[in-house]
């Protein structure tokens, strides 16, 4: 069964699969990219205002709690830091 990071975004709730892992990279205080350990064709871009490296470890946090929890709690949210917010989420695909 797959599991999913939910985040909260200014669009709404959004549901990442975890899939066999997520890599997190903050590019800067407005972007971090989730790679899947599945594929490396695609990223999900999160744009972000004020992102520092504590949402980075958020989404780390995450991920472990994903990896550890069982089948029947598929959705595991991601607890984003004050002061800091994901406005959007989109997949991005490499050329």
């Amino acid at each position: 069964m797959e599991k999913y990071l939910q985040i909260l975004t200014g669009e709404g709730l959004h549901n990442v699969p975890v899939g066999d892992g997520l890599f997190v990279e903050r590019k800067s205080a407005t972007a971090l990219r989730l790679y899947s350990a599945n594929s490396f064709a695609h990223h999900y871009l999160l744009e972000t205002v004020g992102s520092t490296v504590a949402l980075a470890d958020a989404l780390e946090a995450a991920c472990l709690r994903a990896a550890s929890t069982n089948w029947q709690n598929a959705v595991v949210a991601v607890s984003i830091p004050t002061g800091e917010t994901v406005t959007s989420i989109r997949m991005t695909v490499f050329s």
